[in-house]
């Protein structure tokens, strides 16, 4: 009996015993889940909205002093000087710089012809000129022997016209005959002819003479001539410059007009670049250099004032500077391909050194960048780069109202960007110093929106600490605890 009798009461004590620890399981859980699923959200106030839209702003500056227009080019030579003979012959000698890249000075003998056979025209003409002087000489003796002839000519014309009038006179008285009288007339007729001879031989002479004269002075040309082609037979350099090319050698004959050499003119250079329609506007509006155009009734192509310019080139990692101005437009307009201005920099001492004492000097075919210096004749503003809006437009902070303000971009610097103010319809006013130049964005802006400088930020406050995992793990402990009671409970029984 007492055998049958404890069976069913262990089996009621663990009956007990389980559903003790089942409930308070399932109370664990739901304590826990009462505690997560009840979290209240932290209370957070919205600020109220603003009546106007805060933006930042920075004041809007005047651009003070030139315009840096940045341009790339090309150096290319001042003038390149082709050299041919003009006369033919031999080379018999040549300078040893005549070689393509070697420097020529200005005088210096590039070569030498043959010049045997101009010397032998030379010493001929020289010759003949030796001949005429004496053929004068002669003529001029004969010129005076005849004037000294025809003087004696003229007093026989008046011996025998004297002897004629005393026969006439003795005729009148009957003192001598009429044969007389004839012999006196033909006597004073032949000393007449004499003296017409002595005449037209004196005018002879001195025809003569003046014909001698004449080749005299064609003889003088022609020596001057054959001294001239002497004188050609050396060619110098007229300039001091570098041998582009040269296609020379002793012994090479060469006829008149041939080229032989190119040199290039190194006492200065030009840069070529291309400038944008945009950039031609602030070059032709520079006020420097407005008073020094070459003629007010010239078109606004032709006009360009020399404005100043820096030309840059780097080389082995250092960088050198020249000055330079604007010289010209290269050619008849505006380049058809590429729609710019072809312009012509002049460099007037491409081997001047810079203050860290480089001696590089500028050659042609050197990249080479150009800043030019233009004045501009309106005012300027110079904005940061983030002002500036899709389609060239800038927000400015006028009186606390949006204006929408069309610029156009002239130039970038390291500051910032340099502007140019549209013009604005009536009614929007005119942009000065005293605007604001709004840099942060804006949604959906409108002119004469409501605007507001931003405030200053604070820093950021802590945030509110979630402590869902400690109470996690307090219900997790609190679960474990009643496991270990009712673990404790099965021992027991």
């Amino acid at each position: 009996m007492p055998s049958h009798d404890a069976v069913p009461r262990h089996s009621t004590v663990r009956l007990i015993v389980n559903v003790v620890v089942s409930v308070a399981v399932l109370g664990s859980c739901f304590y826990a889940y009462t505690l997560l699923g009840e979290r209240k959200r932290p209370q957070r106030s919205k600020p109220q909205k603003p009546a106007a839209t805060v933006v930042t702003s920075v004041p809007l500056a005047s651009h003070e002093g030139p315009v840096k227009i940045g341009a790339s080019g090309v150096v290319v030579p001042l003038r390149e000087i082709r050299l041919a003979t003009e006369v033919t012959g031999r080379v018999v000698q040549i300078s040893p710089n005549l070689r393509n890249g070697r420097m020529v000075d200005a005088g210096e003998v590039l070569i030498r012809l043959d010049s045997i056979e101009y010397d032998l025209e030379v010493k001929r003409l020289k010759a003949q000129q030796s001949q005429e002087a004496a053929e004068l000489v002669s003529v001029d003796v004969s010129i005076e022997n005849a004037t000294l002839l025809l003087a004696l000519a003229e007093q026989q014309v008046d011996i025998t016209k004297g002897e004629r009038d005393r026969i006439d006179s003795l005729i009148k008285r009957q003192a001598a005959s009429g044969s007389e009288a004839d012999i006196a007339r033909r006597s004073e007729l032949t000393s007449k002819a004499a003296l017409v001879e002595l005449q037209n031989r004196r005018r002879e002479l001195i025809a003569q003479r003046q014909l001698i004269v004449e080749k005299q002075s064609l003889t003088q040309i022609a020596l001057q001539r054959a001294q001239l082609d002497q004188s050609r037979t050396t060619v110098k350099s007229p300039i001091r410059g570098r041998v582009v090319s040269s296609t020379v050698e002793t012994d090479s004959y060469l006829l008149s007009g041939t080229s032989f050499v190119t040199i290039e003119d190194t006492s200065a250079v030009e840069v070529r670049c291309s400038l944008t329609a945009s950039q031609m506007i602030w070059v032709w509006r520079s006020a420097a250099g407005m008073s020094e155009l070459p003629d007010a009734s010239s078109t606004m192509d032709d006009r360009v004032p020399p404005i100043p310019a820096i030309v840059e080139h780097s080389f082995g990692g250092v960088s050198q500077q020249w000055t330079a101005s604007l010289e010209r437009i290269d050619g008849a307009g505006i380049d058809l391909d590429t729609r710019t201005y072809p312009c012509l920099f002049r460099v007037n001492d491409p081997r001047a050194a810079d203050a860290r004492g480089s001696s590089n000097r500028l050659m042609r075919g050197m990249f080479v960048s150009v800043t030019l210096m233009a004045t501009p004749d309106r005012p300027l503003f110079q904005v940061p780069e983030t002002a500036i809006r899709p389609g060239n437009r800038l927000w400015l902070d006028d009186n606390h109202r949006l204006r929408i303000q069309n610029v156009h971009v002239v130039a970038r610097s390291d500051d910032g960007v340099i502007v140019d103010m549209i013009e604005s319809p009536p009614g929007n006013g005119v942009a000065d110093a005293s605007s604001s130049v709004v840099i942060s964005p804006i949604s959906d802006p409108s002119p004469g929106m409501a605007l507001m400088s931003e405030p200053i930020r604070q820093p950021a406050s802590a945030g509110i600490v979630d402590d869902a995992p400690a109470k996690i793990n307090s219900a997790v402990n609190a679960g474990d605890s009643v496991r270990r009671d009712a673990s404790a409970g099965k021992v027991d029984g």
